[in-house]
């Protein structure tokens, strides 16, 4: 009788951690928008190797509710004939990030409708950057880029390896 209670209480701590580890992953919650945004950009190549950021002022321009924020970070390329960027979002809480994340894909596709003319036109080889930016959210993280598609992947990935 013991043996079969045992058995059980096993069985049902084998079951609760396989449910444990199908649960959704985890992410930190204390590396500061700026040093992550920092790591990220060596995933991407541009043509002088430099990024600038965008000002507190300019990054309120496109995300305009300071309360669902801690902190935001967009880097982009200072040649002026590439489009690259790469943002992160550190959210209060993890519904606070959904909203970014949706926040985050309408900056790109105002991105996209706003340089596409221009781009196909004086930097045809910049198209398929802006047509592949996308975004995700890692937590209440939020990464979004505009880079090439192989390079984009490396930046999802070392954010994700960055954030566990």
């Amino acid at each position: 009788m013991i043996k079969k209670i045992l058995f059980v209480i096993l069985a049902i701590g084998c079951i609760a951690l396989f449910f444990k580890s199908c649960s959704s992953e985890e992410y930190s919650k204390k590396i500061d928008s700026a040093t992550l945004c920092d790591a990220l950009t060596s995933e991407i190549s541009v043509p002088d190797g430099e990024f600038s950021k965008y000002s507190d002022e300019d990054i309120r321009f496109f995300f305009t509710d300071p309360k669902l924020y801690d902190n935001i970070c967009v880097s982009y390329s200072t040649d002026t004939t590439d489009v690259s960027e790469v943002g992160v979002i550190s959210a209060k809480d993890e519904e606070s990030a959904k909203k970014l994340l949706e926040e985050a894909k309408l900056y790109l596709k105002d991105a996209q409708e706003q340089k596409r003319d221009f781009l196909r036109n004086y930097a045809p080889a910049e198209l398929e950057k802006i047509n592949s930016a996308d975004a995700q959210r890692f937590g209440k993280y939020v990464i979004f880029t505009i880079s090439e598609p192989s390079e984009a992947d490396a930046v999802f990935e070392k954010a994700k390896n960055k954030l566990k």
